[in-house]
């Protein structure tokens, strides 16, 4: 059951302060001469001024002897009443009172609680259940919805008991939707799930929720087969259709918190509800690891294919070597004197010094040589996907719906073409017929020579030979995947972004507010002119500064920066950080976690997965075990062995039943929320700047999220954070190595729930491109990353017509502004799509992030990028204090991983988990544990560092700017555990003056 403390509903607070009886307390002169007509006493005159004053404060009746004496006091002294003997508890149960909230409900115009209150107290409880899981969130909705329309609140008993009979009959009434909308056959299946053969102990429930392992053929296999039952459990989309997006993410974390033996043991809507939105989301998730798994696959042999060209390369380097010292020879020859008969006569016998004298034989040779030189691999690529790769790729095509996102519907008719042929294995060519009506200006010159045999490009007159072209649709279906050129029906990942944008009307509704709020026009040549002046203008600055900036000079037209020079240390900086790792007391992560619940009851968004009460005896004292298990990575094992207090199921079943990831948001968010107001954080920061940075946490190889990692050396995959320049974790993701990881960079805007809402964002080289700087500038962000061979980029004029005196040569290219022109609506209508929570940036990114010669959305996306990234480079080059701040920013952000790799201490820093889901839960858990401490650290920290100066110590400016919250030398991290509850907990202040 929901706390009062965990809801909105009015009380007195604990502490009473002066401003508060001043404020909220004090009657007025209108409020007295009130009291005065309406009551015939000095002691009915008290009692109605104390009750009106606490019913404007609550929003009901109360007792005035649970008011307390401060503000009793307070009113006494206020309207000049002498002391007398009031009896407050005979007021509390007299007509009088009665009567004197009638008189005060008149006053305020109010109205009792009563039937027209509970009727809509009823309708705001079931409108809020559809959309909302717990009793506090409905709770305060219906209290909201009652003070608007001035009603009097009930007591907090009567909204739970309302709260959970409405849900439970809108949960209800969704279950017997659902039930009643599936075939008996369905039914059918889906009991058949949770029973099992005696000859296996597994169920099919189990089966389906187990995640797909390593990317090989094999697995792919697996997993087209699980697809294929799916598919036998016939559920129709409209059956989830009327049923809120969050409900079903409610129902699916449900059942995926279920064994089969309780699924069994639900109420038969219920069961049949919760596994048919479950097999839907596993529909969706298995498609998204189909597309996943044959991008991956594809991607692999076409690195294989690169392997043997570059093998092939070094084995017949002896004969490249030979034809350059032929052609040498030659040249040689050439060069003799004499007449013309005398030059051939030495390049005849120079071709015999080489052991021939046929230059058909040579000419051969060469072009075998420029078949495979340069970067030409596709003559491998055959070999390398034939055989068992081959008829897995297929299977997907056989199996998976693709289908075109643009007017070129191309690709769709090539996949019909090589599944048609595939089984002709005496084909060695595709008849021309079978092109006719279809553009084959998509295969490259490369591609030309192996399927026709002649170079320059495919024309649809000519047979192409089967098996390169296989190949050929093979890689482009991987990229048309990967830019959303082509999509998967059913999918999420990769579904056509299109259908989640905002329509229209809404665009030309919320438009013009948009480009206010963001401070861009909003028609096309408007804001192509906005972009022009804010590149020109930079493209001055850089010029007009360049004759006194001492970082830079230009060589050979390549911008060379000398590296900045360190800061100095401030003075007396190592004997305060001494200081202060001598006074931080000892503790344990676990004191830490107890303490901070103390301060914040960062627990109380924990509880049951179904909305119902806890029956855990200390169900606080298990929630911080299971944070401390999973956020330190001991896992449930070896966390019972160093607490006597709790065992391992029990730490597993909190994890699967009490916590999912968005509850684990939800405390981070609170955390962060009340780190803000901290007294301290003026010295480090301002909150408009986060810098985003992956670092990589090892997994087990059997799982579909782990990759060789280049740079690490071990697998994996990377968690992804976005730290402020305040110290503290905004935002966490799990990602895989092989992803571009500002993919997720502008993720963290869509998380409404923290009040430290950055505007510049800092990254390093990974966390940038054109596309990703263009959409940055559309949301109002200011992308400033440090980007490793940044020289190496292409600088853009705003006009080719513009010149500069001193960084000319720099430019090497201009701006299409038309194409920015043509497609600005609808680059504004994805931004405004993102912003209206429609879809996620990362989503668009996933798209528009890979090159698509088709989305021209792409391509105008790219083009601002180009832009707005040279505008930042100008600026990079020219400001030596941009360049300081991206620095200073950055590295909070690798002290972070640093830190949180420190927390991450158990099995030996592995996660010990195949299963997606557990990983990533895993990051949220570390993350939660990571900021927890770090607001520990801040509040001892700034204590010690205001007694330090009070004890004379100058603690000033430069020094409290260059500590950081990222102290460990007193918290230990092994041995037996405990939660001591005895613990002395400090009074939490914020405004501790540094």
């Amino acid at each position: 059951m929901a706390g009062i403390n965990e809801t909105a509903y009015p009380r007195f607070k604990s502490i009473i302060t002066e401003n508060d009886l001043k404020n909220v307390y004090t009657p007025t002169f209108e409020e007295i001469l009130y009291a005065n007509e309406v009551t015939r006493n000095q002691k009915n005159r008290l009692q109605f001024l104390i009750m009106l004053k606490a019913y404007q404060r609550l929003g009901y009746p109360t007792n005035i002897v649970e008011v307390p004496q401060a503000i009793i006091n307070h009113i006494v002294n206020t309207v000049g009443i002498n002391h007398v003997e009031f009896e407050f508890e005979k007021y509390d149960k007299s007509l009088t009172r009665l009567k004197h909230l009638e008189f005060i409900r008149k006053f305020l115009n109010i109205k009792p609680y009563g039937k027209e209150a509970i009727h809509i107290a009823i309708k705001v409880a079931a409108d809020a259940s559809k959309t909302k899981d717990n009793d506090a969130d409905i709770i305060n909705i219906v209290i909201d919805e009652l003070i608007h329309q001035r009603f009097e609140l009930p007591a907090f008993s009567t909204l739970i008991r309302l709260s959970r009979k409405v849900r439970h009959t809108v949960y209800t009434a969704y279950y017997k939707h659902v039930s009643e909308n599936i075939s008996d056959e369905t039914k059918q299946l889906i009991d058949k799930l949770f029973s099992n053969n005696q000859a296996d102990t597994n169920t099919g429930w189990n089966v389906l929720k187990e995640d797909p392992g390593k990317l090989n053929p094999d697995n792919l296999s697996q997993i087209l087969e699980v697809f294929e039952s799916i598919k036998a459990f016939n559920i129709k989309e409209h059956i989830l259709s009327t049923i809120p997006d969050v409900k079903l993410k409610h129902f699916v974390n449900a059942s995926e918190a279920l064994n089969a033996s309780k699924m069994k043991e639900l109420e038969e809507h219920k069961r049949y509800t919760l596994a048919v939105t479950f097999i839907t989301q596993k529909y969706a998730n298995i498609l998204d690891d189909i597309g996943e798994m044959f991008v991956k696959l594809v991607k692999s042999r076409q690195n294989k294919a690169r392997d043997k060209q570059i093998e092939y390369k070094l084995a017949h380097s002896k004969t490249a070597c030979n034809l350059i010292t032929t052609l040498k020879d030659i040249m040689i020859a050439y060069k003799t004197e004499g007449n013309k008969e005398e030059r051939f006569d030495a390049i005849a016998e120079a071709l015999k010094t080489q052991n021939t004298v046929n230059p058909d034989e040579i000419i051969n040779k060469c072009e075998i040589h420029n078949t495979y030189a340069g970067d030409n691999y596709f003559p491998f690529a055959w070999d390398c996907i034939k055989g068992k790769c081959r008829v897995t790729l297929f299977k997907v095509l056989d199996n998976v719906e693709l289908y075109s996102t643009t007017q070129d519907k191309t690709m769709e008719d090539v996949i019909t073409i090589i599944r048609k042929n595939r089984k002709s294995a005496r084909l060695e060519k595709i008849p021309k017929e079978e092109f006719k009506d279809i553009d084959l200006s998509w295969i490259s010159e490369k591609w030309t020579k192996l399927l026709t045999g002649h170079t320059g490009k495919v024309n649809d007159n000519e047979d192409l030979n089967r098996r390169r072209f296989e190949v050929c649709a093979f890689y482009e279906i991987m990229q048309d995947l990967k830019s959303g050129d082509l999509c998967i029906k059913g999918s999420d990942k990769y579904s056509d972004y299109r259908e989640q944008l905002i329509n229209l009307e809404e665009y030309d509704q919320e438009i013009k507010t948009y480009g206010e709020q963001v401070g861009i026009p909003v028609t096309s040549v408007a804001f192509a002119q906005h972009v022009k002046t804010l590149l020109s203008d930079a493209a001055n600055s850089a010029d007009t500064s360049f004759p006194s900036n001492q970082y830079l000079r230009i060589q050979k037209g390549e911008p060379i920066l000398t590296p900045l020079k360190k800061k100095e240390e401030p003075k007396d900086l190592k004997l305060i950080k001494s200081l202060l790792a001598d006074k931080m007391k000892q503790v344990s992560i676990l004191d830490i976690l107890y303490t901070s619940q103390q301060w914040y009851n960062w627990t109380k968004f924990f509880g049951p997965l179904s909305g119902y009460d806890s029956k855990l005896d200390d169900p606080v004292e298990r929630y911080l075990t299971t944070a401390f298990c999973y956020g330190c990575n001991l896992g449930p094992s070896q966390t019972a062995n160093s607490l006597d207090t709790i065992t391992r199921k029990q730490v597993s079943y909190i994890n699967q039943w009490h916590i999912s990831s968005d509850k684990i948001d939800d405390a981070t968010n609170h955390i962060i929320n009340l780190y803000k107001k901290f007294n301290i954080l003026k010295y480090w920061g301002t909150g408009e700047r986060v810098a985003a940075d992956g670092t990589i946490w090892e997994i087990f190889e059997r799982n579909i999220l782990s990759e060789r990692h280049i740079r690490y050396g071990v697998n994996g995959a990377i968690g992804y954070y976005h730290i402020s320049d305040l110290y503290i974790a905004l935002f966490s993701k799990f990602i895989p190595c092989g992803v571009w990881e500002g993919v997720y960079i502008l993720d963290l805007l869509m998380n409404e729930k923290v009040d430290i809402k950055p505007h510049i964002i800092h990254a390093d080289t990974q966390g940038q491109n054109e596309t990703i700087f263009g959409l940055s500038f559309l949301l109002g962000i200011e992308l400033m990353p440090r980007i490793r061979n940044w020289k190496h980029l292409k600088f853009y004029k705003s006009d080719k017509a513009n010149t500069y005196e001193h960084i000319d040569e720099l430019f090497t290219d201009n701006i299409d502004w038309e194409l920015i022109k043509t497609y600005l609506p609808d680059m504004l209508r994805v931004a405004l799509s993102i912003k209206m929570g429609r879809i996620t940036p990362s989503t668009i990114l996933r798209k528009l992030g890979s090159y698509s010669r088709k989305n021209k959305l792409y391509q105008a996306f790219s083009e601002l990028g180009k832009a707005v990234r040279t505008g930042f480079l100008l600026k990079y080059i020219s400001d030596i204090d941009s360049r300081r701040i991206i620095q200073e920013t950055s590295n909070k952000n690798e002290s972070f991983n640093g830190f949180t790799k420190w927390i991450n201490f158990g099995s030996d820093g592995v996660i010990r988990s195949n299963n997606r889901e557990d990983q990533r839960k895993r990051i949220k858990y570390n993350h939660l544990v990571a900021n927890t401490i770090i607001f520990y650290n801040v509040y001892h920290m700034s204590e010690i560092l205001h007694g330090l100066s009070s004890e004379g110590y100058d603690i000033n400016k430069d020094i409290v700017s260059s500590l950081a919250p990222y102290m460990t030398s007193h918290i230990n991290r092994f041995g037996k555990y405990s939660i001591d509850k005895n613990l002395e907990i400090p009074e939490l202040k914020f405004d501790i003056d540094v």
